[in-house]
């Protein structure tokens, strides 16, 4: 039962991880704002809960794991609404930064 639940636990973590890194290199590598606020907010989202999905199977049933209850919940409901914030206020001002692509350099 013990190795049961050290094996999810690493599956959770390893996939929070691997979210965690795709924020990291969508963030980076697309093109516009609107893509890289798409990856801030799906795999932000998906990677931090995993994350604590893991720590509460770690932590077992106790009030440390109702407290990481109520922060994944509180971040599945933040995250989406500060992304639509963003977007919003870029659409309706019209703040689209360009961003230099490798064709740019070359000129």
């Amino acid at each position: 039962m013990h190795s049961v639940r050290q094996l999810f636990v690493f599956v959770f973590f390893i996939t929070g991880t691997y979210f965690l890194l795709s924020t990291t290199v969508g963030l980076i590598r697309f093109p516009n704002l609107y893509t890289r606020l798409h990856a801030g907010s799906k795999c932000l989202t998906a990677g931090g809960i995993s994350v604590f999905m893991g720590c509460i199977v770690l932590e077992g049933i106790s009030f440390v794991s109702l407290k990481l209850i109520v922060i994944m919940i509180f971040l599945f409901i933040t995250n989406p609404i500060a992304i639509h914030v963003f977007a919003s206020f870029d659409n309706n001002y019209n703040l689209i930064f360009k961003t230099f692509t490798k064709k740019d350099f070359d000129k």
